[in-house]
């Protein structure tokens, strides 16, 4: 009935105790001794002082258990996935085990002893606070042994389970992306005549102790994508082949990133890099829309030679999904309009009427209405086809559209 008293409940016990004993010793200055009742009153008080005291400090205690708990879990994930607060000039720099090692440790032990000759582990991560209990980091204030599974961490000592979360799945720690765009030294890109001149690798920890280098393809705008990356600070090599010269960077990966960066060659190795006789699809300038839909596709193209280039035609392909345009828009205009039957994939599409484009020129192209049949029926999103175009001048380049409007 006592427990829900304060500090303020205790001390005015104690003060109320104190003026009993004075007024007791003030009678037994002039008397031979208590009464029976005063003595029974004095054990009552102090029985129930001493019951407020003991709840008290076992409410402390409980209290300290489950803090000290909470900071040995948070340990625990700093081991695990690192500290995002320590950088250096900016950068993160510490990603604990997963970001030397490439995965999520197997079990906790890992985090203080090596879990089988791994050559990328650095640990220990996490160490014992007392050495003659070499399991100390395991086990929660109350000397129960944490549960550790996919992105949690678990205490159940205090009787209600407290859980330490590290993200939402183990993918934000090992299944993120790394992009980039690739150019010379004043930014052409290779363009389809030498695309095939760049190689583009990454190295990472392979998750088992070992290191994997992963190569990625590079298309006509020097666009270069990787997957299944996890987080840390890692060695990525942009590599000229003619010359064997080698750009060397490290990207940060954060968890569930996609991060992007760009690299210039030390040289102006590509001249009119584009396609054909001189029509370049500008770079990042594939575009879908409208809203939801995504079933609108557009770019932008430029005239990078010194003459004019007259377009008549378009042959657009893509592998998948299975789609049908309705039309196609020039600068503003509509060359093509079909709503039955729509085009195709791998369709040679003529226009109304040839188009020209200046030297230094730059115009939008946009391929619009894209459905799941000739005839028509439902939208189709087009988010990520893999698009091919040659224009009837032989220019050529391929993209991949990625972003919505």
């Amino acid at each position: 009935m006592y427990s829900g008293l304060g500090g303020g409940g205790v001390h005015e016990l104690m003060v109320a105790d104190n003026d009993m004993a004075t007024r007791f010793l003030r009678r037994t200055s002039g008397s031979d001794g208590f009464t029976l009742i005063e003595v029974i009153l004095v054990v009552i008080i102090t029985g129930i002082l001493a019951t407020v005291v003991l709840r008290s400090a076992g409410i402390i205690s409980d209290s300290a258990r489950i803090e000290e708990t909470k900071q040995e879990l948070q340990a625990l994930a700093i081991a695990m996935i690192g500290n995002p607060e320590l950088q250096n000039n900016g950068v993160r720099s510490d990603f604990g085990y997963v970001g030397d090692v490439g995965a999520m440790p197997p079990n906790l032990d890992a985090l203080n002893v090596n879990p089988g000759g791994y050559t990328t582990w650095k640990g220990p991560y996490i160490d014992n606070r007392f050495t003659q209990k070499t399991d100390d980091y395991k086990k929660d204030a109350w000397d129960a042994t944490y549960t550790y599974s996919g992105v949690n961490i678990t205490s159940s000592g205090s009787g209600s389970d407290i859980v330490r979360t590290l993200g939402n799945s183990v993918g934000d720690f090992t299944l993120n992306q790394v992009s980039g765009l690739v150019c010379d030294l004043d930014g052409t890109p290779p363009g389809s005549t030498y695309k095939d001149s760049l190689s583009v690798r990454m190295i990472i920890p392979n998750g088992t102790g070992g290191t994997v280098t992963k190569s990625a393809t590079i298309d006509i705008g020097g666009y270069f994508a990787f997957d299944s990356i996890p987080i840390g600070n890692h060695d990525i090599e942009v590599i000229y082949i003619p010359d064997d010269d080698t750009l060397r960077r490290f990207v940060s990966v954060l968890p569930a990133s996609s991060s992007y960066g760009e690299y210039s060659l030390a040289n102006n190795v590509w001249i009119g890099g584009g396609g054909g006789s001189g029509l370049e699809m500008v770079t990042g300038s594939d575009t879908l829309s409208p809203g939801t839909h995504c079933n609108n596709v557009s770019f932008w193209i430029s005239n990078t030679s010194a003459s004019p280039i007259t377009v008549s035609s378009i042959n657009l392909t893509w592998t998948s999904p299975v789609a049908y345009y309705r039309t196609v828009t020039w600068n503003g205009v509509t060359v093509f309009d079909s709503p039955n039957p729509k085009a195709a994939s791998g369709e040679l599409v003529m226009f109304s009427s040839p188009q020209t484009v200046n030297p230094g020129e730059t115009v939008t192209v946009q391929l619009q209405a894209y459905q799941s049949q000739t005839t028509g029926g439902p939208k189709v999103d087009m988010t990520g086809a893999d698009f091919t175009v040659e224009f009837s001048d032989g220019s050529t380049f391929d993209f991949v559209p990625s972003i919505c409007l």
